[in-house]
């Protein structure tokens, strides 16, 4: 089966759920250049992704080699994605694609996506639509296959609704001057959007007899042009403008499975949030451990309370035969110890308050991963196995980590240095001043105090 699947305008939070759905069932997706490669993240480890977009003066697949890879992937793969930049039936050309596989016995289905012309516009402050001044849009191109000029340039100069251009990156003052020419009021509102609902948008509003004389230079591809009264209402409609934190970029690192509380982050705030699981545990422990020994135990993480409940399973040693005391770091992993029936006495907010406050003649056996360093007798019943991943393209204003763990690792895919690291715990900050982080904030001990603590950075 070959989905044909819109991918919207770039931005994360108009991808549609069955998008989304569909990308994570994928067995191979093949994407275009302007899809948001964020997306490819929701996609399995072992699933084939495949760029194949076509791109104006660059080397670029042909459209025939997509036709042909199409009908390979099918044959080879259960469920293929075929993710196209807005609408696939928009100027993408998912009816030709959809055709082409339909003919040569391959099962497929268009699923819709958020098209540029009407969602990347609105995102900007433009609508295309308006009682009084806008009662429909029209949607043009600017890029035929046999590079002639196929517009009637006379029917949209005297055109009252909305008109839209796609393709014009390299056109803007030709359709200007073509539309004076042709009896266009030199008053007529224009807008240029370029790389809009992206974090880098710009958006120029001018008329025509002003565009005209104005450097466009740097209004580059992805780019709309739009002509019309609407143009009038982005300065006051334009999304941008009323979030607090609009076109920042954080990297978001996990250790786990567990989710970062940043699904409203992009929609409220505008920061546009990079998620990467870096590393997962493994639940492997010391077999020479002795429990016994001690008086107290000290659990440094949830996962250490997972990996010791492990070995107390695998040894046949009844929790009830243990009469130590538990202290832990951090409330999520004393709400783990409940969860497992255990109420520890003492909860620290981080190793260093542990060591300051510890008493020294209790004999206290430190449960934690067999990368964590301590001084402390220790007990190690889990290691950090290091992910397959890739660092987010884009520049980078925040990077978000929970251990030292994820701070080595991103050391090791050569991240920089001067992005601002937001951690918790006194180790993971020896861990960024031992690697070099020029800049580092300390949150507190959990994944809803670093989220607050970025945004604050960003608010000032």
């Amino acid at each position: 089966m070959i989905w044909f699947v819109g991918a919207g305008c770039y931005h994360p939070d108009m991808l549609t759920i069955g998008a989304k759905k569909l990308l994570e069932q994928a067995d191979c997706v093949l994407y275009d250049h302007l899809v948001n490669l964020e997306f490819l993240e929701y996609t399995k480890e072992e699933c084939e992704c495949i760029c194949v977009g076509k791109r104006g003066h660059h080397p670029s697949f042909l459209q025939e080699d997509i036709l042909t890879l199409l009908v390979e992937k099918d044959q080879e793969y259960s469920q293929v994605v075929r993710l196209k930049g807005g609408d696939p039936f928009l100027f993408a050309r998912g009816s030709e694609e959809m055709r082409y596989v339909l003919e040569h016995g391959c099962d497929c289905q268009y699923v819709p996506g958020i098209s540029s012309a009407i969602g990347a516009l609105g995102y900007a402050g433009i609508p295309v639509t308006q009682r009084h001044t806008a009662t429909g849009f029209i949607v043009h191109t600017m890029h035929y296959q046999d590079g002639k000029d196929h517009l009637n340039y006379d029917v949209i100069a005297h055109e009252k609704n909305t008109q839209i251009f796609f393709m014009g990156s390299h056109k803007i003052k030709h359709l200007v001057q073509k539309c004076l020419e042709h009896g266009m009021h030199p008053d007529t509102p224009i807008a240029v959007g370029s790389h809009l609902s992206y974090p880098n948008q710009k958006v120029i509003c001018s008329t025509l007899k002003e565009m005209s004389q104005r450097n466009v230079s740097r209004c580059s591809a992805p780019l709309l042009i739009v002509i019309g009264e609407v143009v009038k209402e982005q300065a006051l409609l334009n999304n941008a403008s009323r979030l607090t934190c609009y076109s920042r970029q954080v990297l978001f690192c996990s250790v786990d499975m567990t989710p970062w509380p940043i699904d409203d982050l992009l929609l409220k705030k505008g920061i546009f949030t990079h998620t990467r699981q870096v590393a997962q545990p493994v639940y492997e422990y010391e077999k020479t451990w002795t429990p016994e020994k001690y008086e107290v135990f000290v659990f440094s993480s949830r996962h250490a309370v997972k990996g010791f409940f492990k070995a107390l399973r695998e040894e046949r040693i009844d929790i009830r035969s243990l009469s130590q005391k538990f202290y832990c770091i951090g409330q999520k992993t004393k709400e783990q110890l409940e969860e497992n029936g255990v109420f520890c006495q003492q909860v620290f907010s981080c190793y260093k308050d542990l060591i300051e406050q510890i008493n020294e003649t209790e004999k206290i056996c430190y449960i934690k991963a067999e990368e964590v360093e301590t001084k402390l007798p220790s007990f190690s019943c889990y290691k950090m196995a290091e992910m397959k991943f890739d660092l987010p393209a884009q520049p980078l204003d925040a990077i978000a980590v929970t251990c030292p763990q994820a701070l080595k690792i991103l050391d090791k895919k050569g991240i920089d240095k001067n992005i601002p690291v937001f951690c918790f715990g006194h180790k993971s900050r020896e861990m960024a001043e031992r690697l070099g982080f020029s800049s580092i904030h300390v949150c507190l001990s959990s994944k809803e105090g670093i989220v607050h603590e970025i945004v604050s950075y960003f608010e000032g």
